[in-house]
């Protein structure tokens, strides 16, 4: 068990580059947001289109200090 939670991200088809979409406490809750996202597409904040083609993944936070910097502007 991680401490400091878990980072939903998604990586584009033919991507490298991993974007942080979600951050929760436990795993368990990282795995069921993915299976939802597989089911219902969620959309990119930035864009706000669809995201279609992804590749889900979670990514344990593994400092303090990244749990800190990640938190900070949680709006709740």
């Amino acid at each position: 068990m991680n401490e400091y939670g878990y980072k939903v991200c998604y990586r584009k088809q033919g991507k490298e580059k991993l974007k942080i979409y979600l951050i929760t406490n436990t795993y368990d809750l990282a795995e069921w947001h993915i299976r939802w996202y597989k089911k219902h597409t969620p959309t990119d904040s930035d864009t706000k289109r669809p995201l279609e083609n992804v590749i889900w993944v979670i990514v344990p936070i593994k400092t303090y200090i990244e749990y800190k910097r990640l938190w900070r502007g949680c709006p709740f």
